[in-house]
């Protein structure tokens, strides 16, 4: 009788040791799962501004040469040009702010140029580039938290203004 007790409580304890084992490793899963979730959110909040100021400062990069890089208006908002001589024809690359996305347009040198012509890159809220002075530009814009994140470049083709 004494030996079939001691089965029944070797049994209930390894049942309740698995029991414990199995709600922990539920409850670990269920941490791991909303630290991914939570993650992932940021991520996916950040990625299309991050990704809208680090193109823009490489286009910017790209062309810093003497009298390639300058800011204009289109439809009341300040737009990146950049200037670039291909053979005997020169293009002009837009970028700018436009319904809550980045856009580009490349035309030749003269071409009228509306903000619609324009292609939609990303999606980026409150986009803006400034003129600091001395060659300095500031890019900023909004996460979809609301955030806002800037980036300041400096020309080292210009230290004077840079507004057309």
């Amino acid at each position: 009788m004494k030996l079939k007790k001691r089965h029944m409580t070797d049994l209930f304890f390894s049942l309740s040791l698995f029991g414990v084992f199995s709600v922990c490793s539920f409850m670990l899963i269920l941490i791991g799962v909303q630290i991914y979730r939570s993650s992932a959110s940021q991520l996916s909040s950040t990625y299309s501004t991050r990704t809208a100021l680090s193109y823009t400062a490489e286009k910017i990069r790209q062309h810093d040469r003497e009298g390639s890089v300058s800011l204009t208006e289109i439809n009341g908002e300040t737009a990146l040009v950049t200037k670039e001589q291909i053979g005997e024809e020169t293009y002009m690359t837009y970028i700018y702010p436009e319904d809550n996305h980045l856009c580009e347009l490349s035309v030749k040198e003269g071409t009228t140029v509306s903000a619609e012509l324009g292609e939609k890159i990303l999606e980026v809220n409150n986009f803006c580039i400034t003129e600091k002075g001395n060659g300095f530009l500031e890019i900023s814009a909004s996460d979809n938290d609301g955030t806002p994140l800037k980036l300041l470049i400096h020309l080292r083709s210009q230290s004077d203004t840079i507004r057309q």
